[in-house]
């Protein structure tokens, strides 16, 4: 499949993991200009700020994260920064872990309406303590982490960064180059859902 350019576009990889299985999240940053070494590694010290601060302590003991690899995907063979954690950074919650393919998602909405404007990520690692009943989180945690997500925007906004989503196809057809569109809302609801590749099998 041929690379495709994103102009000003930063990929930010969390390379986690569960039990020896793969949690992988990616984020989209748009970096207003054609990002350099010293972009990359400003982006990847704020992600780890605010994975330190937000993102571990939702997670349960089990999850782990050895590293991050933050990569300018504006050119193919882009440069990368990546940021190994030794011993690997862990969730905090000490209940029983929830099954691996439960996830608590993120839905991703900007100013544009279409598949090519909204995105999802899939917050797994959790804790069983953040559960309503069999179906849902509670509302309180729904909230906390529609706060922390939040947190990231805004935070990035301040650098004149902006979180982003990506397309590289519209209709089924290859864009000359990606298109990042600005991340100005989000939706978190209580339901859980499922991200099967998380499983052994």
């Amino acid at each position: 499949m041929p690379f495709i350019p994103t102009p000003n576009g930063v990929e930010v990889t969390f390379k986690g993991v569960q039990n020896g299985i793969p949690i992988v999240n990616i984020f989209h940053v748009d970096n207003d200009d054609v990002p350099t070494e010293s972009d990359l590694e400003a982006i990847g010290e704020l992600f780890d700020d605010w994975l330190v601060t937000n993102w571990l302590p939702i997670l349960h003991e089990s999850y782990l994260l050895p590293q991050i690899v933050v990569k300018d995907i504006s050119v193919e063979n882009g440069i990368e920064f990546t940021k190994n954690f030794t011993p690997p950074y862990q969730g905090t919650g000490t209940n029983d872990p929830m099954a691996a393919n439960a996830a608590m998602v993120v839905s991703w909405r900007t100013a544009q309406t279409g598949r090519s404007f909204r995105g999802r990520t899939y917050i797994g690692g959790l804790d069983n303590g953040v559960l309503a009943n069999a179906q849902n989180v509670t509302t309180t945690f729904a909230s906390d982490a529609a706060d922390l997500i939040v947190t990231l925007l805004d935070a990035l906004t301040a650098t004149g960064r902006r979180l982003a989503v990506l397309s590289k196809y519209a209709n089924g057809v290859a864009r000359v180059t990606g298109l990042l569109t600005e991340i100005i809302s989000i939706i978190i609801d209580t339901k859980i859902d499922s991200q099967r590749r998380r499983t052994a099998n």
